[in-house]
């Protein structure tokens, strides 16, 4: 059917639901007395509601109101007829929304558009229909071809109209395994340089292009500047790592040290990377490891390692939630000194400290 013909297709898109209806909680028992009542006076609303309904201009309003009547009337549960039937206006109303908006962005794209009722199409896709590429959708699934066809020639972040300087979305915070996702017409989904700027995420390979991979042989997740001066000759995964900081923990205050080499107070506890050396491979191979970062700490572990290292976590995380729920349940007791008494405690034993120190014994 044509983008035409959906205006006058509310009564039939109600006849299945009516069979249901009927043929379910409308028939099999005697209604009770109650229902009655809440049968007549929702027959009543309708019918003291039927010039406002008329207002909406539906070609099919009176039809659609003997059939509500009807249905009501043979209804078990008329509250539960007039939800299922509420629930159906509603996603009637939200289609009908948004046919304006499927038809400018088909427009904008220069495809044609063309509206059915053959359930055996599921989700909207794109044919070639009389030499011409055309949208092909489900009549009661507008607001979902909308959607997918939105999405065309725009950034997945902001929706803004992509130009030549859009990226290919393929964040440094995905998966290694990320392949990518291409949108209805087949085409990259991509992300519009500001995005990406302020995501704050370095440049994925797949990112830089197709030379750049080229020239340094990188895979499409490594995140290393290598036009950088002194930059590593591996490629790196983007770090997992703990929102908890290092310092926050590390009670010897090494962690916070910030003259080692750049390390210090902003070091995550925990981090880990997939990091592949293959620098000169004919000579030295290609080796594929896990970095393991804590704190100011580094592990580069082979898979197996990792794994067995994954392992070995997995079982101390089981053992320290019981030495949590132990040191819960014991600072039940706790309580705060009294910082009168503190003080002057610490204020004899900063003279006992001083009594040992101007001894004889301790200049000797």
């Amino acid at each position: 059917m044509s983008i035409m013909d959906t205006n006058s297709t509310a009564g039939g898109h109600l006849i299945p639901l009516a069979s249901r209806l009927v043929n379910g909680t409308a028939k099999g028992s005697a209604r009770g007395e109650q229902s009655e009542t809440d049968a007549a006076r929702i027959i009543l609303h309708l019918e003291q509601n039927h010039a406002e309904a008329n207002a909406l201009g539906s070609p099919e309003l009176d039809a659609f109101q003997s059939l509500i009547v009807s249905l009501v009337v043979a209804a078990d549960d008329p509250k539960a007829v007039i939800a299922h039937v509420t629930e159906l206006l509603c996603d009637h109303a939200e289609n009908k929304a948004y046919l304006p908006k499927l038809i400018q962005e088909c427009e904008r794209l220069g495809l044609a558009l063309q509206l059915t009722d053959d359930t055996v199409v599921d989700l909207p896709e794109i044919r070639t229909i009389d030499g011409r590429r055309t949208v092909v959708a489900r009549t009661d699934e507008v607001a979902v071809a909308y959607d997918d066809v939105h999405v065309v020639g725009r950034c997945l972040t902001c929706s803004g109209e992509l130009d030549d300087s859009a990226l290919l979305y393929f964040p440094a915070n995905s998966l290694v395994s990320f392949r990518g996702v291409q949108d209805m017409t087949g085409a990259d989904v991509k992300v519009c340089r500001t995005c990406v700027e302020a995501s704050g995420l370095p440049l994925t390979a797949a990112q830089r292009g197709p030379e750049w991979m080229l020239r340094w042989g990188c895979p499409p997740w490594c995140v290393d500047d290598h036009a950088a001066p002194c930059a590593a000759e591996c490629h790196r995964a983007f770090p997992v790592q703990t929102k908890l900081r290092d310092a926050a923990i590390d009670s010897s205050g090494y962690s916070g040290y910030s003259g080692y080499s750049g390390y210090g107070t902003g070091l995550p506890w925990l981090s880990a990377q997939v990091v592949v050396s293959d620098g000169k491979p004919q000579a030295y191979g290609r080796r594929t490891q896990v970095w393991l970062g804590y704190g100011v700490h580094l592990g580069e572990l082979n898979p197996a390692e990792a794994r067995r290292t994954l392992e070995e976590m997995r079982g101390f995380v089981n053992r320290l939630e019981h030495v949590v729920k132990q040191a819960e349940e014991i600072a039940r007791d706790d309580f705060e000194g009294d910082p009168e008494i503190a003080c002057l405690d610490r204020e004899a034993e900063d003279r006992r400290t001083q009594v040992i120190r101007s001894s004889p014994e301790h200049a000797a």
